[in-house]
Parts: C-alpha cells; structure tokens; sequence
C-alpha cells in the first residue's frame, strides 16, 4: 500500500528551544495557584478543619490543634505540588509519607527530637507504630487524652490525607459532587473516634453542612454559562442562599423531631470495644488484709509501707474500691455502673492527665514508696484524681500500663508499685467524709450492687439488729452501732490460741458463720464486707473500700490500713462510712468461753480442699500458687519478639518496606505488560495497528514528552523530535488505518514490534529516575482507547448532553 503525501506538521506542534527565562516563567505558572485553586483550598481547608474539630473532646489542652493543622496545611502543600505538576498518585502517597516521617516529630511527636527538630530513630519507631496501632490504644484510654503522648499523631495524619485527597479530589475532578466525600469520611472518622459528647453540634452540623453545598455549588457554576432568561450568577446566588437558609430553618426546627435525633443513641466506637485488660485476674486487695495485721508473717504491721505528703491527716488513702461480689470475694467490677458517665469497660488507660467530673478541694500528693514497702498492683489514690506523674527509673514503664476506674478512682499498675517508685498525684479531696458516727438522717439513693447474690443468710440477724429501725438508713445505722458495740475484733491471733478458731475470708460461708455466732468477732474484712452486703440487701448502693487512714506526718504503717465502706447519696455521691463507725475496738477481744461453744455447736471453720489453689496476695507475681512448674516456651525463630533490635529495624523499616515498593513496582509494570499484550492480539487488525500508536504516544509522554492530545499522528510524531522513526511509524500507521485494503494479523504484529523498539529507543534516552517514573505511573492502565473507522460510538452520557444544551 502506498500513502498519499501529507503537509508537514503546523508550526505549534514543533518543537521550540525555551530559555531559561521562559523555564522559569512556567515553573512559577505552574505554583501560583489559579483564582479557582485558591476558592478549592479554602474550602478544602474549611471543611476539613472542622471535621478536625471532632478531636476537641479526645485530647487536653492545644497541642493537637498545633498537630492537626500542621497536618492539613502539609496536605495542601503536597496535593498541590502533585497536581500542579501532574504527578501519578503514587508520588502523593510518597510525599504524604515523607512529609509525615520528616515534620510528624516537630508536629506530635517532640520527646526524642535531634537538638529539637531533627526525627531520631525513636521518633520515627513512634510514629510508624502510632500509625498502625494508635488507633486502637486511642480508644481504649480515657479520654479526654493527654496531649504528650504520641497519640498527637493521630489528627496529623488525618489532617494529612483528608487535605490531600479532598484537595486532589478537587483538582483533577470537574465534577461538584465528589469532592465532600474526603470530608465526609474524615468527619465521620472523628465522630467514631470521639466520646459520647459532641465537640460542636454548630460547626460540625450547621457550618459543616452550608460549606458543603456552598462548594458544591460554586464548582458547578464554574462551567455553566448565564441562564437564557437573563438572570445571571447574581440571581443564582441569592435563590441558592434562600434555599440554604430554608433548608437549616427546617432542620433547626424539624430535626429534634425526627426519629434518630435523640442524644442517647449517639454511638462511637469507644463504647463498644473492650479494652485486653480484665481485673479479675488480680486478687482482691481485702483478701489479704490479715497481711497488715500482727501476728502475721509478713511483719507489715510496723512496717512503714509509703509517705504521703500534700494531704491533712486523716484523709482517707484508698487502695481499691471495690464494687462487685461474687459470693467469694468483693472485687473491683470489669465493667461501668449504669449510671456511669463513660460506659462500658469501667478500667481505662489514661495518661498523666485525667479529665475532672466531680466536686472537691484541689490538692498535688507526692508518695514515696521506701524500701521494704507497699508493693502491689493497686495504686493508691485519694479522692478523685485528675492526674498522675510517674518519678523514678521506672517512671516511662508505670506511665505506660496506668488502668484508672474514673468511677471508683480505683488505679491499676499490673507491673506493680514497688519500693523505690514515687508518684505524684493530682486529686480533688472528697468534701464529705463519715469518721466517728453515722448521720442521723442521709438521703440515699436505692439500688443493690450485690442483687446477684443470695443474701437471705443476713436476714434474721439484721431484723435482730434493726426492729425497732424505720427506713433503710435507719436499719443501716442500728446494724452499725450493733457491730461496734456488741461485736469483738480479733485477728486470728497466733497459731494455737483460741482465736486461730476466727480465719480471714469473706464469703457466704465464712460472713454466714461471722453472723450466725453468738457474738460477732472479726476484723475490718468480715465487719466491712458484712455491712455492705446488708446495705445492698437493705437497697441502698454500698460499696467496700481498702485503704489507709492518713495519719499525723504522712507516713503510712500496716497499722494504718483499713477496710470501710461508701454509700451512694440521692445525688450520686459515694461518701466513705469509716472503720470508725462500724468497727469494735482493737482491744474488745472475743470470749473464748463463747469461742468454744460456737465451735462446738457449727463445727470448726476448716475450708474444703481445693482442687486449683487461688491466687494468694501474700506472693509474688513470679510465684504461682498452683505449684506448676511454668517453663518459659523456647523462643521460636519467626517470632519478632525474639529478635534483637537491630534486626527489627533492618526487616521493619528497611526490608519490608523495600519488598512492598518493589511489590508495586512490578505489580504495575505487569499490569501494563498484561493490557498491551491482550490489546495487541485481541480485535481487528486494524485496532490493533490503532493501539499500538496511542500506547507509544501513551509511553512517550510517561517519558516526559509534550504531545497534543487532539492532534494528527503526523503531527504527534513531528512533536516526538527524541525519536528518529516517528514519521515512519505515523505514516505506516496511517497507510494501514486509512490505505485501500485491510491489513492483516501479520501486518498488526509487524507494526506492534516496530512500536516496542521505538519505545525501548525513548526509554533507553531517558535517565534513571525518569524511566522509575514511567514505570510507576498508572495512568496507561486508564487510557481510553483510540478511535478507529467503523469504531462504534457510545451514547454521550446525561452530563454530555447537558453541556451542549448550555452551550447552544
């Protein structure tokens, strides 16, 4: 076949020698962002930010505003880059990356900065970690979150991607609906990540909605002309305004009544994930109480076990509050009371600061653990904290694993307080404290904590105490006075005296002998938890604590320590009943002649034999009370936890993310490799010639050359100057299109071989980096194929058919 001769290419297609004037002229073209751009920004920032404000009720204080904004504005920058220079999507994933590793430790995470500003290798191993597992550790803190953990990188990266995906969403779509999706979703990210109270129903409602459709209607202005009945962006803009301003008249007015509005079902994923942390696997702290009494082994009862300074004496110091019975022991609950404020899991981590909910003097304790002292899971705190700083060489290790129960201020250290840690705590001192004798006269509140129990063992002996009582606090008060009057105290005395007949425990069985005996005898464990049980049965809420009593200078002594109980008032505030007011005096001994008889009369209290021992308070975390030989498993070669910490660094941070770079690089290259081998075998011979050209033209401009996109292939190929046979090629392409005759199978392959070499010429003048990016781009795998005869058009969709309406 011969072709007919063609003009040669139009002078705008050739190509010219540009200075270095003319170079820098398009560079600042290209970075000045356009009138439109700047409206795209704005409201990119506009909505994004106050999806960002959802963070207000997560974290204390300023600082992630300083993380969050520092985020959005990194995501404009490098969106705008990206599209500007009409990079892949692939470098906006990259930069987004880079931009957070290099500025996320000036931004959120500053502990481990190189002179202030620099990311250590620290800083990047909390970064990437937080990237992965903040997510989760956000939600099962307390919240609002201290602003000094790492967490502060959280708003930055959402920050980062929402600016930068709403923003190249809004470039490279001229569409005015999909670019309030990017915000959408990150606002209802921060919705999920958020507390039950709302961060601002005004500006993540109202403002968030009017600047949505605000947007969305001046990007569709942008390609429609005037209306024909002569009314201009004028009239639109005032009916869009009526319409806007209707639209949140209705809302206001109508939304409360509709169904869903209720504030109650607000939901957010904090209250329905329980956090890996279950606090039955502690022993209750009033089953060893015996531990601080003498006789005992464990010598504790002289032992100075902490100072306190920064509160009056007499304070009550709580080691636990324990608010569930399970007919063995009193125990901390797992879970938050109804009436809970924050619901679900009752025990939270938090971080050195803890939101305040409560009434109460402000006061700073400092506690010092000596040597020889209290050592314990149980934190002790006094009224309700609001803070908690960690001193010492395990201080980053406590602060760490701190689980705090913002409802009973009960604090948990599973890797335990020992001697020599220090603390200091911010608290607000409770205001109404029982010491001596109970109130006349209280107003409780009803309910049983207890209510799953069978309690009808206190019955007799409670209506014995109280029938003359009227009321609940009434019969309360009666059995109080009765145990501290008639009752006997009694530690167990030594081995063969006649109180060894007392043992510890609180059980049914062991509180049901404690009350059945003709005289009550025991100490703080049996009186405290007895009286509790009989406030629930009396229902009035009431709940055991172990603690200590703040004496004269601070220092704590087993002596000092004790078990009392609170009582929930009618508006909801526990106030602590003291030993004092329930418990008989240390020197009011049991009658042994009365010992004997109830001895002989219900048997001797020797426990069953158990087939798994419980857990014993008076040993140690690494000694199990089970006698099982627990060998550590050997460490298995895959285990990363096994690794030393430079070979997690090498396969971490350097290998693994190596191996999914060089996953995508060919994933890619295949993808292309896949359609330019189905396209070159699949169709009509002529088709087939017709791709081969448009993905050489495709790849040429992957390589970096400007080609018309509307132009001839003559043309094309007069403004592809790098390839010598570009001519050649575009006039065989054109002979076998458009020649007399139809080319064959043969012909096609021929042609596509040309077209390979021809790219292999393009990508061989080419320097590294830019044939990595010509691999990398995927913009071949979305190009539309090529018009060729007989090809068959496709109906023009609605929005075509709106634009030429407009335009006639």
């Amino acid at each position: 076949m011969s072709a007919s001769p063609l003009a040669p290419p139009r002078e705008s297609m050739l190509p010219t020698e540009r200075t270095r004037a003319d170079r820098a002229a398009s560079l600042r073209s290209r970075l000045l962002p356009s009138r439109e751009d700047l409206v795209d920004l704005a409201f990119t920032a506009l909505l994004v930010g106050l999806a960002l404000w959802g963070f207000r009720t997560v974290f204390f204080g300023w600082e992630w505003i300083l993380a969050a904004v520092g985020g959005l504005l990194l995501g404009l920058l490098v969106a705008h880059l990206v599209t500007a220079f009409r990079l892949p999507s692939v470098v906006t994933m990259l930069g987004l990356a880079a931009a957070y590793l290099v500025l996320g430790g000036p931004l959120a995470v500053r502990d481990h900065l190189v002179a202030g500003v620099f990311p250590s290798g620290r800083t990047i191993d909390d970064l990437t970690s937080t990237a992965v597992h903040g997510w989760k550790r956000l939600l099962t803190l307390l919240p609002p979150v201290d602003a000094t953990v790492t967490l502060l990188a959280l708003p930055l990266i959402v920050g980062l991607v929402a600016a930068a995906v709403t923003y190249t969403v809004a470039r490279r779509r001229a569409g005015g609906y999909a670019v309030v999706a990017p915000p959408l979703a990150a606002l209802a990210l921060t919705i999920v990540l958020g507390t039950l109270e709302p961060a601002s129903l005004l500006a993540q409602g109202v403002a968030f909605g009017l600047a949505a459709v605000g947007w969305m209607v001046v990007r569709s202005t942008r390609s429609r002309p005037p209306l024909q009945n002569g009314a201009g962006r004028g009239a639109r803009a005032g009916i869009g305004t009526a319409l806007l301003a209707l639209a949140a008249v209705a809302g206001l007015v109508v939304g409360p009544h509709l169904p869903g509005a209720d504030g109650d079902l607000r939901l957010v994923a904090r209250t329905e994930i329980v956090p890996p942390f279950d606090v039955a696997q502690f022993p209750s702290p009033l089953a060893g109480f015996r531990k601080y009494t003498e006789p005992n082994d464990a010598k504790l009862y002289d032992t100075e076990l902490m100072r306190v300074t920064g509160a009056p004496a007499g304070t009550p110091l709580r080691f636990a509050t324990l608010d569930h019975y399970d007919g063995s022991v009193w125990g901390a609950g797992s879970r938050a009371g109804e009436d809970s404020p924050r619901p679900g899991t009752a025990f939270q981590q938090v971080g050195e600061r803890v939101s305040a909910t409560g009434d109460g003097r402000p006061a700073t304790l400092r506690v010092t653990i000596p040597e020889g002292g209290y050592s314990d899971v149980w934190l002790p705190t006094v009224g309700q904290v609001t803070g908690v700083t960690f001193a010492g060489a395990r201080a980053d290790q406590l602060a760490s694993r701190l689980w705090l129960n913002t409802d009973t201020s009960t604090a948990i250290v599973p890797d335990r307080v020992s001697p020599g840690d220090r603390y200091t705590m911010r608290v607000l001192l409770p205001t109404k404290v029982v010491r001596d004798k109970l109130p006349t006269s209280l107003s409780t509140a009803t309910g049983n904590l207890a209510q799953s129990q069978e309690l009808g063992f206190l019955d007799e002996r409670v209506d014995a105490w109280s029938h003359d009582a009227e009321g609940p606090w009434d019969e309360l008060r009666a059995v109080a006075g009765a145990m501290r009057n008639d009752g006997a105290y009694t530690d167990g005395g030594t081995e063969n005296s006649v109180e060894s007949y007392y043992l510890a425990g609180h059980s049914r069985g062991r509180l049901a002998r404690f009350g059945g005996a003709t005289q009550l005898a025991g100490n703080d464990e049996q009186y405290a938890a007895t009286l509790a049980l009989v406030a629930n049965r009396l229902d009035i809420p009431t709940r055991v604590v172990m603690g200590a009593v703040l004496p004269e200078g601070g220092v704590v002594r087993g002596r000092d320590v004790h078990a009392w109980v609170e009582v929930q008032d009618e508006t909801g505030t526990w106030i602590p009943l003291l030993a004092n007011t329930f418990l008989p005096d240390r020197n009011q001994k049991p009658n042994q002649l009365q010992s004997k008889t109830d001895e002989q009369k219900i048997g001797a209290l020797v426990p069953p034999p158990a087939g798994t021992n419980p857990p014993s308070v008076l040993q140690g975390p690494d000694q199990a009370q089970n006698a099982v030989n627990l060998k550590k498993p050997p460490k298995k070669l895959f285990d990363p936890s096994a690794w030393p910490d430079w070979l997690r660094w090498l396969v971490f941070y350097l290998l693994l993310p190596l191996l999914v770079l060089a996953a995508v690089y060919w994933l890619v290259r295949g993808a292309k490799a896949w359609r330019r081998r189905r396209h070159a075998t699949r169709g009509t011979a002529t088709a087939r010639v017709a791709w081969a050209w448009d993905d050489l033209m495709t790849s040429a401009r992957s390589f970096g050359h400007a080609l018309p996109r509307q132009a001839t292939r003559l043309e094309q190929a007069g403004a592809l100057d790098r390839l010598a046979g570009a001519n050649a090629l575009a006039t065989q392409a054109n002979a076998l299109i458009f020649g007399p005759g139809t080319p064959d199978a043969d012909d096609a392959k021929a042609f596509w071989a040309a077209t390979n070499e021809a790219r292999g010429d393009l990508r061989a003048n080419c320097d590294f980096w830019r044939r990595l990016r010509s691999d990398v781009d995927p913009r071949p795998l979305f190009a539309r194929g090529p018009a060729t005869p007989g090809h068959r058009r496709t109906l023009p969709t609605l929005a075509t058919l709106t634009r030429r309406t407009a335009a006639s």
